[in-house]
């Protein structure tokens, strides 16, 4: 039986060697997460072919030349017996027929693996993504539709051997369950420190104290987190404002390293019922706790499905 930290798999996966995976799931839905820590001989995946490609792994022009690159690997491991993860949307019924004759060439099992979490989540994480990953908003609930659409039943009669979704694990899958003990915050933020200076170990310890970043939001003591992470001399740090729903906008502090690409760490500072209280509370917070605000044409607002307001924080230095 084949397991992967921080996920169900329903039914149990039971590998043959020389399968071939196949995620079906809209863009911001754990996929590529959950390939880190597949238990497969390969991983192929699209966005890294983009990268490859053109430089860029949000570049669409490049598609089509990353889809005839991802079909000569997927050749190449079939043929040579690997079992390979294949790590795109997959959610058009003509994208999965044509994986399906493949296997079936290769006389090789082929494996559905839906991942379907709630639209809502895939919106979030979507907006928290760098500029250059996120998923037009009507791209991303078209894809949510389409992943519906493939239950079980439809994706066997479609020719795939079994299928088997894939569920966060739910201690950790979502955004009021994700939990720091505050006795760990002043550890959590060491380990921050080191990993923004480059220290490859203090970067994969990081999964200790937070998940691995996939637009969710830790659960902590957050005056004590902004008062260590201040004190630490934490750099490329913001405020996050996002609107979630109607009457909600959701706040956080997040921590990035030096090149801005991916947040290190995302710490709740809560809910708040009006953009204006979100913008109002969040700022009071930082600035009660040892961080100064850029000055506001420094701010970035961006219209993500409802609006998203980024606030660069620097900590102030301590005297004494």
């Amino acid at each position: 039986m084949t397991t992967t930290t921080g996920f169900l798999t329903l039914p149990p996966l039971d590998l043959v060697p020389g399968t071939l995976l196949v995620a079906v799931g809209p863009g911001a839905s754990g996929k590529s997460t959950y390939a880190q820590t597949a238990a497969v001989d390969a991983v192929v995946c699209l966005d890294s072919l983009r990268r490859e490609i053109g430089g860029d792994a949000g570049d669409q022009s490049v598609t089509p030349a990353a889809v005839e690159r991802q079909n000569a690997l997927l050749e190449q491991h079939l043929g040579a017996g690997r079992t390979v993860f294949l790590d795109s949307t997959n959610v058009e019924p003509h994208v999965r027929a044509g994986l399906v004759e493949r296997a079936r060439r290769r006389g090789r099992p082929i494996v559905a693996l839906p991942f379907l979490p709630h639209l809502d989540i895939c919106l979030t994480r979507n907006a928290l993504r760098a500029a250059n990953r996120r998923v037009p908003e009507g791209t991303l609930r078209w894809q949510h539709d389409l992943a519906r659409e493939a239950t079980p039943d439809a994706l066997l009669r479609e020719g795939f051997t079994s299928v088997h979704h894939i569920e966060p694990i739910p201690t950790g899958a979502t955004m009021s369950d994700d939990a720091l003990a505050p006795e760990r915050i002043a550890d959590a933020v060491a380990v921050l420190r080191k990993a923004q200076q480059g220290d490859q170990e203090a970067h994969e310890t990081l999964g200790d104290y937070f998940p691995e970043y996939e637009g969710l939001v830790m659960q902590t003591d957050h005056v004590r987190y902004l008062e260590l992470a201040a004190r630490a001399g934490l750099e490329a740090t913001h405020l996050l404002i996002m609107h979630i729903e109607a009457d909600t906008w959701g706040a956080s502090v997040d921590t990035y390293a030096s090149d801005l690409g991916m947040p290190l760490a995302s710490v709740n500072l809560g809910d708040h019922a009006s953009r204006t209280e979100a913008v109002r509370e969040t700022v009071r917070a930082a600035t009660d706790n040892g961080w100064g605000l850029a000055p506001e044409h420094e701010w970035a607002d961006f219209d993500c499905g409802g609006g998203e307001i980024h606030i660069p924080i620097y900590a102030r230095p301590v005297s004494g």
